[in-house]
């Protein structure tokens, strides 16, 4: 009797951290987004555009929409990959686990947040496994954004030498950081598994060989696995942006776009931000990169702003969703 009513004890501490956490972000990420549409300034530009779009360009739109579940399917399913070998979980709670992300990364630097709402899904004796594999996910994904974009940005600055963005100190200086990055990011993430396992045949505190155990496991093919589920993403999110760029009449033919995106998404990836701010970066980028290309800077600042909406503000809802619903504790079992 007395282990029963300890057990129930620990039970009901751990359901009161997880409502004091749920409700902390959620709370958190309303505040944020609530100061997100006050200090947006073009509703009145947004109602005038949205009167002089035809019927036929709703397509770009329902495109957009359409692309969201598979935007989502991929993340889980890299998710439930990375993870793996630490814990084995089912779709479902992966795909709980990345919308729960996408809630905690709403309003912290770099969505950094994110890794706190994935490996609450996970078993507490995982979680600081899940910790590592999330900096992981993170530096997949910004691999592919510097392998893409610094092509990209490469003949951006041939095809714009006189642009006011491309002035030879801006570009080179930048490009000498993203590739110093990109070089930095693939030598850590191809040399974790012998790193680790190197690691692993030292003395070492057992609170730090949980941190990075999980990562001794991984092949060269699941290494390039995970890199290629981050490319569909990135291929599919890119594409979204350029069907919301046709979508508000932004006239931009298929090489210009294939140019301008991965460089707006390059940029945007190396500056320091939040989630909630990232619109506002995301329309600085694209109207000095996509702007080059093209003169509709109204259109550029409504499509970046409206593809933020779709890709960060309805997961973010979904998200909260999620939280509210679901409880780690039940959802593990």
């Amino acid at each position: 009797m007395k282990n029963m009513a300890v057990t129930t004890k620990m039970t009901t501490d751990k359901s009161k951290l997880w409502n004091i956490f749920k409700w902390s972000c959620l709370t958190a990420a309303f505040l944020f987004l609530g100061y997100r549409l006050i200090c947006f300034q073009h509703y009145g530009r947004l109602l005038s555009q949205f009167k002089e779009i035809s019927f036929w360009k709703t397509w770009y739109l329902w495109g957009v929409i359409l692309l969201l579940p598979a935007n989502w399917l991929l993340e889980s399913v890299k998710w439930q990959r990375l993870v793996r070998n630490s814990e084995k979980i089912n779709m479902a709670l992966a795909f709980q686990s990345v919308m729960a992300g996408f809630l905690t990364a709403f309003f912290t630097p770099n969505r950094v947040g994110e890794l706190a709402g994935r490996i609450a899904y996970l078993q507490p004796e995982n979680r600081k496994a899940g910790i590592t594999l999330s900096f992981v996910n993170s530096i997949t994904q910004n691999i592919i954004m510097a392998i893409c974009g610094i092509p990209a940005a490469i003949l951006f600055f041939l095809s714009n030498k006189n642009s006011e963005f491309a002035g030879e100190n801006n570009f080179f200086g930048y490009f000498l950081i993203v590739c110093g990055i990109l070089l930095l990011l693939s030598g850590i993430y191809f040399s974790l598994p012998p790193l680790v396992g190197r690691i692993k045949q030292k003395k070492l505190s057992a609170k730090w060989i949980n941190f990075i155990a999980c990562l001794a496991d991984y092949s060269l093919a699941d290494l390039l696995k995970i890199l290629l589920l981050s490319f569909l993403r990135y291929l599919v999110f890119s594409f979204q942006f350029y069907l919301m760029l046709r979508f508000f009449g932004v006239e931009i033919n298929g090489l210009a776009a294939a140019i301008a995106i991965p460089t707006t998404y390059l940029f945007v990836t190396f500056t320091p931000s939040m989630a909630f701010s990232e619109a506002a970066i995301r329309s600085s980028y694209s109207v000095l990169v996509i702007g080059a290309f093209s003169g509709q800077t109204v259109q550029i600042i409504l499509a970046s702003t409206f593809i933020w909406v779709i890709n960060f503000v309805i997961p973010m809802f979904v998200g909260s969703f999620v939280m509210m619903q679901t409880h780690p504790l039940r959802s593990n079992k």
